[in-house]
């Protein structure tokens, strides 16, 4: 089992070095002044944005759902994302949040684990499509810019950029050979399953074993529901494709909010630009959630738009309402799913003839 609580203390320490290093290095008597100016109703409609762009997903995996012949409550799709956000926010590259999400929507909805793992699997797909389209504009802006302003780059980013980008397409490869060439990629899964089973201690055998058991049907409805997208669920994938858009440009305008609470007018494209890199940069599995390297990667890009004094209020308060309100919401809903369920809402107590049940495709 992943401890989590680990994970939280390391993401909590790390992120709250890099803060107070960054008040250090900003704050000054100009940076007071800021303050006394702030604009709170811009500071609640950042957070009010954020909270929208829960919402915003939950419709995305509704519709995703739909497109396979399953419904979900809203309820239950808020409970879902709101409970994966929380997981995804202490583990690296975010990963921890995907398998949760694909239990629940088994629990909630009865939805067979392939198919959960297709929809969440799209979602993250749609994602990765948005940033890929993206991110050449988004270059493009920034080093117009750069050269513009005289400069010759940032120091650091450029191999920052380039790592997250590999670990990107490495991820979208792997998954769309998966789709490809099912057949290995199930004898694969079995030989590493196999092997972490030699090699993990005894107390994990057991659902390890539980995994080689079910690994082929979930590879088989993963593949099928993701033809299934593309086939009879076309309208509906084509709404999760203008959520997916929506959601981004929501998530983008936290900064520009915090920013006019902080009486700042930044130009927007690179606002915008900046924030397409910064995603990217925090997929790199570096720290639990990104913390440090996402503080530093934002004090360096938006430098580029946000005056000195304000720089080090502006990266705390963007991280405060885009992480730390992700966790105590993830929080709060994780806190509703295990008085649910139980204390074993994350695991799997399924017997392997009832699991193979809930994952026949007629079912």
């Amino acid at each position: 089992m992943v401890d989590y609580k680990k994970f939280f203390l390391i993401s909590l320490a790390i992120s709250l070095i890099s803060a107070v290093a960054i008040i250090f290095l900003t704050t000054d008597a100009e940076t007071i002044e800021s303050l006394k100016q702030i604009r709170l109703e811009f500071i609640i409609g950042a957070l009010l944005l954020q909270i929208l762009s829960y919402i915003l997903t939950a419709r995305k995996t509704k519709f995703l759902l739909r497109s396979l012949g399953y419904q979900i409550r809203t309820r239950h799709a808020f409970e879902n994302v709101l409970t994966g956000i929380l997981l995804a926010s202490l583990t690296p590259s975010s990963v921890g949040g995907e398998p949760v999400r694909i239990l629940l929507l088994r629990k909630n909805s009865k939805v067979p684990v392939g198919k959960a793992t297709a929809v969440i699997f799209m979602e993250r797909f749609l994602d990765a499509l948005f940033f890929l389209i993206c991110l050449i504009p988004s270059l493009f802006i920034l080093r117009s810019f750069l050269r513009n302003e005289g400069g010759n780059g940032i120091w650091g980013i450029d191999t920052l950029l380039y790592i997250g980008i590999i670990c990107l397409f490495l991820i979208l490869a792997v998954l769309i050979y998966a789709i490809i060439r099912p057949e290995f990629a199930k004898k694969m899964i079995r030989k590493i399953l196999i092997f972490t089973e030699k090699k993990a201690p005894e107390k994990y055998k057991p659902k390890i074993n539980k995994m080689i058991f079910t690994s082929e049907n979930e590879i088989d409805l993963f593949r099928s529901s993701f033809k299934r997208f593309l086939s009879v669920g076309k309208l509906n994938l084509i709404v999760a494709v203008f959520y997916t858009v929506i959601y981004w440009l929501v998530h983008f305008s936290v900064l520009w909010l915090i920013l006019l609470g902080l009486n700042v007018h930044p130009n927007l494209q690179l606002l915008f630009a900046t924030q397409v890199v910064l995603a990217i940069i925090m997929i790199i599995p570096a720290t639990p959630g990104a913390s440090g390297i996402s503080e530093i990667a934002a004090y360096t890009l938006f430098s580029l738009f946000v005056p000195a004094s304000v720089l080090g209020v502006t990266v705390i308060a963007w991280r405060a309402i885009t992480y730390y309100v992700n966790i105590a919401a993830g929080a709060l809903a994780s806190l509703k799913v295990i008085r649910k369920y139980g204390i074993n809402a994350f695991g799997s107590e399924m017997s392997p003839e009832k699991e193979a049940e809930l994952l026949d495709p007629n079912n």
